[in-house]
């Protein structure tokens, strides 16, 4: 491991690298059996509340599968969102996924579902989360594009109305104990991978 300089960009694309290599690391079984994990334990957390709006991510490359998750919280009659990034600047927009959907390559050749049915950030009751690593304050390191800490800027300001919940999806092997984090950076409320549960410590 390295020494971690909160100050220093290079320090997060070295996270990067190796927190990718870690995840990347995973067989096909233990993926699966982490995703579906992960949606066993966001069902008994009462996070798939019937009625609920629920946003979710199409997965890429190594990262935690969603569909255990997704297809859970159709079964619990939630509806569920998947997001679009837009064409300029970096705030997502999402969009419907149920059976009327139609797919198109997006941004990043990544999936995105076509309905009439979208679903303002603000408007979300919980905002599952793709990252690369996490730390025990919940700090999360994304991609690197930002999307999401644009997107959800507005949680910040609220001291007491948490709306949308943000829950941070991850492998075990993905959580460390320090990540270095500027102030724009987004703080998960929750962290779900194949163990359990995971709080920031009080």
């Amino acid at each position: 491991m390295f020494h971690v300089d909160p100050s220093s960009p290079q320090d997060k694309a070295r996270w990067r690298k190796e927190l990718r290599q870690r995840r990347a690391a995973l067989n096909p079984a233990q993926r699966h059996a982490a995703a579906r994990q992960i949606a066993v334990w966001a069902g008994a957390a009462g996070l798939l509340r019937r009625g609920r709006r629920l946003a979710a991510y199409m997965p890429t490359g190594s990262e935690c599968s969603t569909w255990p998750l997704m297809l859970a919280a159709q079964h619990h009659g939630c509806r569920v969102y998947l997001p679009i990034v837009p064409r300029r600047g970096r705030k997502l927009s999402f969009v419907r996924f149920d059976e009327h959907a139609v797919w198109q390559l997006g941004a990043y050749d990544i999936p995105e579902p076509l309905h009439a049915e979208h679903c303002g950030a603000r408007a979300l009751d919980v905002v599952f989360v793709p990252l690369v690593g996490v730390d025990a304050q919940l700090r999360r390191l994304g991609q690197g594009g930002g999307y999401y800490d644009t997107t959800f800027h507005f949680r910040r300001v609220r001291r007491h109305w948490r709306r949308p919940l943000l829950v941070g999806l991850a492998f075990d092997c993905q959580r460390v104990d320090t990540l270095p984090a500027d102030r724009w950076d987004l703080n998960l409320d929750l962290l779900i991978t194949e163990t359990g549960i995971h709080r920031r410590p009080v």
